[in-house]
């Protein structure tokens, strides 16, 4: 579990120094009071810019002459990241007071998943937004499967590039072998992984769209690459991919109610959205042996009475598993401290108020 947490001109703090010794943290205080912040620190120690997706600038408190860093304790190691000057878009990391050159050890120590407000709409978003939901499931539990998608990224965009140049068939060709075998791969990655979700029996999840096909077919690559080849002329006129696990859909269906999860009820669809996660949490416990950390910014408040007497009950007896491999810390932001009374003997609670942080 973290046991401290320490910042330094971030965002709206000058300094702060946490000592946790909970496995469910809960920051309450008013709107913008400070609480997002705190997590988003929290969720930079993941490979990627963490759940607010800001830029390395974006984080440095406004009219601090000391550049911004943060820092966790976390099981016997000290994890340090930030920038050497003010101004400086680099990041640095720290491992034990020494440079890390890699972020790859990151996961070796810690594994970070997050839900904001927005994770509320999920199933009435648009396909984009579910696959980026699903794909940082799978990061927590593969970690490589972002070098695929990066890889896929880059090998689309590639061909893309030639088709608007009209470059040679042959080079087209071999651009083409490297986005289906990255494309089959991520698609595969993301089916295998639904696949070993303990999911509820009151739900269905699967990946739908064009690239699901490649799993009937015996020879997946030579078709995937046949549809880019025949597609060609579309995609360059389109300046678009036209098929490919990149317009797949995460599809999630009531069982109970027969119907998609987007035809639900509101309470309906949060209902489903919190047995998803609890599956993917039940399974990560059970096979990771580091340190599950789980964000939940402002999510409690959109959860009527029942709801989050519910989740805390079904996250109090997933930390308490004893098959798990692996433990669970839960860190929650929220308006209202009497919100997480269900959870009170289990959390450490902060007061926040005006980026001043005290012990409840």
């Amino acid at each position: 579990m973290i046991q401290r947490l320490q910042l330094q001109s971030f965002r709206s703090y000058d300094q702060l120094i946490i000592d946790i010794d909970k496995p469910f943290v809960v920051f309450s205080g008013a709107n913008g009071a400070g609480k997002t912040n705190i997590l988003e620190a929290i969720s930079l120690f993941t490979p990627g810019r963490g759940l607010r997706k800001a830029e390395m600038l974006e984080l440095q408190q406004h009219d601090s002459s000391s550049p911004w860093a943060a820092s966790i304790a976390i099981n016997g190691y000290t994890l340090g990241t930030g920038v050497s000057e003010v101004g400086i878009k680099k990041r640095l990391w720290h491992l034990n007071q020494e440079p890390l050159k890699s972020q790859k050890i990151l996961n070796d120590i810690l594994r970070l998943f997050w839900l904001t407000p927005e994770t509320d709409s999920l199933f009435l978003d648009t396909p984009s937004v579910r696959r980026q939901f699903i794909d940082r499931m799978i990061f927590v539990l593969w970690p490589e499967h972002a070098v695929v998608l990066k890889a896929y990224e880059h090998a689309t965009k590639e061909r893309l590039r030639l088709l608007e140049l009209n470059s040679d068939a042959t080079w087209i060709s071999t651009v083409e072998e490297h986005v289906a075998n990255a494309g089959i791969q991520m698609q595969k990655n993301r089916s295998s992984f639904l696949k070993l979700l303990p999911l509820d029996e009151s739900l269905r999840a699967s990946m739908c769209g064009n690239a699901e096909v490649l799993e009937t077919e015996e020879d997946a690559k030579g078709y995937y690459v046949k549809q880019l080849l025949q597609n060609r002329l579309r995609d360059g006129h389109a300046g678009m991919t036209t098929f490919g696990p990149h317009r797949s859909d995460l599809e999630v269906f009531y069982t109970l109610k027969n119907q998609l999860a987007e035809k639900c009820s509101t309470g309906e669809q949060k209902m489903l959205l919190s047995k998803f996660l609890m599956g993917f949490l039940k399974y990560l416990l059970e096979n990771i042996s580091t340190p599950v950390i789980l964000l939940f910014d402002d999510v409690i408040s959109h959860l009527d009475f029942t709801n989050r007497v519910l989740l805390f009950e079904q996250l109090i007896g997933l930390q308490q598993q004893t098959s798990n491999k692996g433990l669970l810390q839960v860190f929650f932001t929220g308006t209202h401290l009497n919100a997480f009374e269900a959870i009170s003997p289990y959390a450490q609670n902060f007061e926040v108020d005006h980026s001043q942080v005290r012990t409840v």
